[in-house]
């Protein structure tokens, strides 16, 4: 897992992954709010920048590090991904059986260049399988 700061910050730099190299600073960028979880638990500035991030811009960034259940969420989605080789593996005709059309949902596989996007009748390049689990 990547490791980034963890400082509140609308800044494009103001985010470190030291595997990648760093954002040009001659391309423009929308400001994202970094929010951290824990805070939002006792700092009242931090629910400000929820609902301000919420109203105007409409999206944020949650930092789930340093809270236990943000924790126990970022190692779940380990497993996930740590898990999905093993069900892509298993082949497209098993696959197929759980499209998600068939099923009526948007849970289950959706197969490389199954759909057309665009008027050219280009093919997608998005192969997924949506899960869900009861909250």
């Amino acid at each position: 897992m990547a490791k980034i700061s963890t400082q509140t910050s609308t800044e494009p730099n103001s985010f470190i992954f030291p595997q990648l190299p760093p954002f040009p600073n001659d391309i423009p960028t929308a400001p994202l709010h970094r929010l951290s979880l824990s805070k939002l638990r006792y700092d009242s500035t931090e629910s400000d920048l929820l609902f301000s991030a919420s109203k105007d811009l409409g999206f944020f960034y949650l930092d789930l590090t340093g809270d236990e259940d943000g924790s126990a969420l970022l190692e779940d989605v380990e497993r996930l991904f740590a898990f999905g080789p093993q069900l892509f593996a298993l082949g497209k005709g098993e696959l197929q059986k759980y499209d998600y059309r068939l099923q009526g949902s948007y849970m289950g596989y959706k197969s490389l260049g199954s759909d057309v996007v665009d008027d050219k009748g280009n093919l997608d390049y998005n192969e997924f399988y949506n899960v869900s689990i009861p909250v």
